[in-house]
């Protein structure tokens, strides 16, 4: 019966697939495992690096300014000792502009707000009006928000008010701040020490950016953004989200108590995630041999266990070449259990078919040979050159017993006929049952006087040898020999016997008919 192609998947391959499927899978699950864990320990340890910087950077700007606020306190207590020593307010601010360069320009102006003493000399706005009027509105130290100067300039005012001895209010001292510009804010905001892909900025109350990496966006409003709106409400922190621009950064924010100004220390989240993929490409490259040496060691592994089953398998294939199943080292214990159900298999078929066999060559009534049997014999010594002699046997008037004692009977007699002519035998010779009463037997190197003995001693023993309820039965016998230098075929030979079987009969039956040979008759 059909059963369609084999399948071309075999043992070592399908456990090779699935170990490797496992293997890849394990490790593809351990790199994004290993990937999710880096990305976001390398995005908490970012936001924790800026907003440190961030608020470290603040406080430096907060103490920073303090200082300068300090600075101009002191100046204004002088100067509220000498009111109207225009010579002593040009000195004192010649004396803060070099101090520490904290400041571009260095202004007093009295308390309607008009410059009466500026440094440097250049600067030529004595006599003119504060273009910032919030410093006199306030009366107080404070830092204004950023504005254009007169020529362009973005700059930030930081003022401390005069007071007389008598507490009345004198004016103000104050210096500007360029942005933009060398001074000491500008060198501290500018120093960033972190050498990867992140920035610092500084925005005022205003949201103008007062410090940028990129000059050009110095003085900018910024819009919407939640980093922005955290820093200029007074809060530290740090979070992942969306600038202005709509590049998504990890930021970290800190606010200047002083001013108000928020300090912003970002990076983009892609140059995070490129040193993350470089990381991994390094790791992939480091696990990269052992998964080979794995790989390879799965290749052994599979090809192990699948070649006892595939020789076993080989071997069920090939029922006829079963010994190489006893070859095959069954190392663990489902190969062994299946090589022995093989072998058992195959001595159970071997026998079958040994059966079958001689079951196919075995008349079934007699269990001699039939004539198949004798036919595969015949082709066999004659290609061997073995020479033989035949004899023809037939069984005298043996329908009488069918018709007078039934075919049972015939039966019986047929089977203890042959009996004795298999106990008439030598052990390599042939008896065959070739037709109903009619038998053959093949002696192998009988020279023909001797098969003739033969038949003749069989003839004898069968006349006395009685076969209840028959009684008496006897055998009509012809004998002929063949030999490769005769120069007649298995065939002739065949039908001479059959000829000289058939003399018998005419002669009177009960006798053995040699060729070239006397007949041995019997007296009945």
């Amino acid at each position: 019966m059909p059963f369609g192609p084999p399948p071309k998947l075999n043992l070592r391959n399908l456990i090779l697939l699935f170990a490797l499927a496992a293997t890849l899978a394990t490790l593809a699950n351990n790199l994004l495992v290993t990937y999710g864990i880096q990305r976001q320990a390398l995005v908490q340890n970012a936001l924790e690096a800026n907003r440190a910087y961030a608020a470290k950077l603040a406080a430096s700007i907060n103490e920073n300014l303090a200082g300068d606020l300090e600075r101009l306190r002191f100046s204004a207590n002088l100067l509220g000792n000498v009111p109207g020593d225009t010579k002593q307010m040009a000195l004192e601010a010649e004396r803060l502009l070099t101090q520490d360069h904290s400041f571009n320009t260095v202004l007093v102006a009295d308390a309607e707000g008009t410059v009466v003493a500026s440094k440097p000399d250049s600067l030529g706005i004595n006599g003119q009006a504060l273009r910032s009027r919030e410093a006199l509105q306030q009366r107080r130290a404070m830092v204004s928000p950023a504005f254009r100067s007169l020529a362009g300039n973005l700059i930030v005012f930081v003022s401390h008010p005069i007071w007389g001895p008598d507490g009345q209010y004198r004016g103000l001292i104050g210096g500007t701040i360029y942005l933009g510009k060398p001074n000491a804010l500008d060198s501290l905001v500018s120093q960033h020490f972190h050498h990867d892909a992140s920035n610092v900025y500084l925005v005022d109350p205003d949201r103008k950016v007062l410090f940028h990496p990129d000059a050009s966006r110095v003085g900018e409003r910024l819009g919407a953004n939640p980093i922005v709106d955290a820093v200029l409400k007074g809060e530290s922190g740090a979070m992942q989200a969306v600038n202005t621009r709509g590049v998504e950064m990890l930021a970290g924010y800190a606010s200047v108590p002083l001013s108000g100004w928020g300090v912003v220390a970002q990076q983009p989240l892609a140059a995070a995630q490129a040193a993350l993929e470089e990381l991994m490409k390094r790791l992939l490259a480091g696990l990269l041999p052992m998964s080979l040496l794995g790989i390879g060691l799965i290749l052994w592994i599979s090809a192990r266990i699948s070649r006892p089953l595939r020789q076993l398998a080989e071997s069920a294939a090939q029922p006829e070449r079963a010994e190489k199943a006893l070859r095959v080292k069954a190392w663990y214990a489902e190969a062994w259990m299946i090589k022995q159900a093989l072998l058992a298999g195959l001595e159970v078929t071997r026998a079958k078919l040994g059966q079958l066999d001689q079951q196919a060559k075995s008349d079934p009534l007699t269990g001699l040979a039939n004539r198949r049997a004798m036919e595969e014999r015949l082709q066999a010594w004659q290609r061997l050159g073995t020479p033989f002699s035949v004899i023809s046997l037939d069984i005298d008037h043996f329908k009488r017993v069918n018709d007078t004692f039934g075919h049972d009977t015939g039966d019986d007699v047929l089977r203890q006929f042959a009996d004795l002519l298999r106990q008439s035998c030598r052990e390599r010779d042939l008896p065959c049952r070739v037709g109903g009463e009619e038998f053959i037997l093949l002696l192998p190197e009988a020279p023909l006087r001797t098969a003739a003995e033969v038949a003749e001693r069989f003839r004898a023993r069968q006349e006395a040898t009685p076969i209840d309820p028959v009684g008496q039965i006897t055998v009509s016998l012809g004998v002929v020999h063949w030999s490769p230098r005769g120069g007649r075929s298995v065939q002739d030979v065949l039908k001479r016997a059959d000829e000289l079987l058939y003399q018998a009969k005419q002669a009177g039956r009960n006798r053995v008919m040699a060729d070239e040979i006397r007949v041995f008759e019997s007296i009945s």
